[in-house]
């Protein structure tokens, strides 16, 4: 199996932490060179002096320009390390120590490209150093307290990087890991969506296709009723096909942001009580009642409303028993529509996921709904679009209760409708 090519880590997974090790790394490195100076003399204050002025105010710069490359930092560390080298004519101690350190940080820290520049960079200085260095103060480096706190500096700095680098390192691959489940999860998100469309598409097509070519083939053999029947049964599932198209189309829209909402002031009552109408015809196997009074303004897209009050009806019709009740109340500054049924409601632990995309309460083998799981998560987008919110909870003594609000119009906009 072909594995795609790993990216570099992110400055925003490596970069904090680079700029904290450098911290701490350039506060010891002063420490320890103050600490020397008491050997050498006032050479090396002021060479702790220009560590924490050059090496602080770098890390200040890149703390104020999150994303800069860490090249430029291991330079002037290199560097400083350079004109050390000069100020004692290669002094050997320093040369061993603070090799390590800065391979370490080149590798780490860099890609390979750029890491080799460092190491050019660096032997561009010794080299330097080893045939120009004028040497001031290379009588210090006989000293055996000073190449011992130089070679322990430089160890206990190498172990700090290397112990930061790699908390870094296994940050990246925990965030990796995550991202490859969540492409996972996509992928098979995705596959479930295809084969539930796929389904739910053909069922209706089967439909409209069948009993449009039973009439087409002899319609002058059927009764006037059969006729019906079959004319119905087609106006139907191309309804629910309609409704299902829709949900499909208006997803990525959502998603993106770029579903456009055009509201209006009007009365819901009217409005419902059509869409109840529609989808609860009386003699059905299942009885709607609608309890909003009219005369309530509300400002909202009357589309969108309409969009939200069939998913709901609609999960209430398959799902809810034969009792549906639709009723609005004034709540504060919002209009409250709720849809309730006698139905077996909606488990504890699904509350929430039901408003997930292409989620359903039975799933897999054992799913018998239709639908492809995008009625409730499209209707809470759309509500929340229009100022508002959908919620769920348990009717009373057992059955669904969904309700959404919306917001009532204001003087302002009571006045504009009626100018």
């Amino acid at each position: 199996m072909e594995h795609a090519p790993q990216a570099p880590p992110a400055y925003d997974d490596i970069g904090p932490a680079f700029d904290r090790t450098r911290t701490v790394n350039l506060l010891l490195a002063a420490v320890a060179i103050f600490a020397i100076g008491f050997e050498v003399g006032w050479e090396a204050f002021a060479l702790a002096f220009v560590t924490l002025i050059v090496g602080g105010g770098s890390n200040e710069y890149r703390r104020r320009r999150p994303g800069r490359s860490t090249l430029v930092a291991v330079a002037i560390d290199v560097s400083m390390i350079g004109a050390v080298l000069f100020m004692t004519g290669t002094w050997p101690t320093l040369l061993l120590a603070a090799t390590p350190y800065m391979l370490v940080m080149a590798f780490l820290l860099l890609p390979p490209g750029k890491a080799l520049i460092i190491v050019v960079y660096m032997g561009t200085l010794v080299t330097g150093a080893h045939y120009f260095a004028p040497g001031w103060i290379s009588e210090a480096t006989n000293s055996l307290y000073v190449n011992v706190v130089t070679a322990v500096l430089f160890l206990v700095l190498t172990v700090i990087a290397v112990a930061s680098a790699s908390g870094s390192l296994h940050k990246i691959r925990g965030v990796e890991r995550r991202m490859l489940d969540s492409a996972r999860q996509a992928n098979l998100a995705k596959d479930q969506f295809v084969s539930m469309v796929s389904h739910e598409l053909r069922t209706p097509l089967t439909s409209i296709s069948g009993f449009a070519e039973t009439l087409r083939a002899g319609w002058e053999e059927f009764e006037e009723q059969e006729i019906h029947e079959f004319l119905e049964i087609i106006t139907t599932q191309a309804d629910h096909l309609h409704e299902l198209v829709e949900d499909i189309l208006i997803l990525p829209r959502l998603e993106a942001g770029k579903l456009t909402i055009h509201p209006e002031v009007f009365d819901p009552a009217p409005l419902t009580h059509r869409i109840v109408s529609l989808l609860f015809p009386i003699g059905g196997p299942a009885e709607a009642r609608v309890a909003i009074a009219g005369g309530t303004q509300i400002f909202a897209d009357p589309r969108r409303v309409e969009q939200v009050l069939r998913n709901l009806l609609g999960n209430a019709r398959k799902y809810g028993g034969d009792e549906v009740l639709v009723d609005g109340q004034e709540h504060e500054d919002a209009f409250v529509i709720t849809v309730t049924d006698n139905g077996q409601g909606v488990p504890a632990e699904d509350h929430e996921r039901i408003f997930d995309h292409f989620e359903q309460v039975s799933k897999g083998d054992d799913r018998t709904d239709t639908g492809v799981g995008l009625g409730l998560p499209i209707a809470r987008r759309l509500v929340r679009a229009m100022g508002g919110d959908l919620t769920y909870s348990d009717a009373f003594p057992h059955g669904a209760r969904f309700s959404f609000t919306l917001p009532l119009a204001d003087v302002t906009q009571l006045t504009q409708r009626s100018a």
